[in-house]
């Protein structure tokens, strides 16, 4: 089982012939996150809501993804019903080969290279998937509720932290002026969805804000609604040198590029540390 040109064949025996002959069944399914449907992406995140053990979770992935109809076990594996060329057919699969397709979803073991996202929760719509073009002001809205999540476990928090990822279909987040969605609910496997889709993000934004992040992971830890409300205060005051007429212009600015200038001045900040210690 594989996409596209590799396909992975099965080879299977049809009952259906008065004699039977030996027919090849092409398996395909997503080989990458990138390479799933919205439906395929919620019906992950749902398996994994319901807390499914890795194996289990792929077993039910492979069995929905390829169209597959488990019958029953068989002493070697597995009979099933599949549609084959418009016809349904029973084939039957050997342990070994069922195995062999289950290893081929390892990479949903690997959230951290979740590069995609449920593109709509609660008629809302989804911001970039990189937060490209997502003002400084919303980034920072987005990551006080992630930190909250992280520390708090509350569900509501993963709720609040969709509101500043989503929007309406004039661009408003939810409780702005004039959004008609007030509040999120949204599902186990939508929550599950949500927080994966912002710990990408910040995995990527890490590895690339180096000096940025660095310092404020060594520095906040897990940290209180006060040290949030700080830290935050600290980083607006870094961008506006103080000057607080600048503070709209600021929070308008794309986050990438904030972010940016906050690893610039990072950077600045350990050569002048490391001077000082060499001194």
């Amino acid at each position: 089982m594989s996409h596209s040109e590799t396909s992975k064949t099965a080879r299977a025996t049809s009952s259906t012939d008065s004699e039977a002959r030996t027919v090849t069944v092409n398996l395909t399914a997503p080989t990458s996150w990138k390479e799933m449907s919205q439906d395929q992406l919620r019906y992950v995140f749902d398996l994994m809501a319901l807390g499914e053990n890795p194996t289990a979770l792929k077993t039910l992935v492979f069995v929905r993804f390829c169209g597959l109809e488990v019958l029953r076990k068989t002493r070697f594996g597995w009979k099933c019903l599949v549609e084959v060329d418009g016809k349904r057919r029973i084939i039957y699969l050997h342990t070994w080969e069922v195995q062999s397709f289950l290893h081929q979803f390892d990479y949903i073991d690997q959230v951290e290279n979740m590069d995609c996202r449920l593109d709509a929760v609660c008629g809302l719509h989804a911001v970039d998937p990189l937060l490209h073009g997502v003002s400084f002001e919303t980034y920072l809205q987005a990551e006080t509720y992630y930190q909250m999540c992280l520390s708090s476990n509350d569900d509501a928090m993963v709720d609040a932290l969709a509101c500043w990822l989503y929007t309406d279909d004039h661009g408003r987040h939810t409780g702005e002026d004039g959004c008609a969605v007030k509040d999120l609910t949204l599902t186990p496997g939508e929550r599950i969805g949500t927080m994966l889709w912002y710990m990408h993000v910040k995995k990527v934004m890490s590895d690339y804000f180096t000096h940025f992040f660095r310092r404020t992971d060594a520095e906040v830890g897990a940290p209180s609604g006060r040290e949030l409300l700080d830290m935050y205060n600290t980083q607006i005051r870094a961008l506006t040198d103080g000057d607080v007429t600048k503070e709209r212009q600021v929070l308008d600015l794309d986050c990438w590029r904030a972010l940016t200038e906050l690893d610039a001045k990072a950077r600045e900040a350990e050569e002048l540390e490391r001077i000082r210690n060499k001194s």
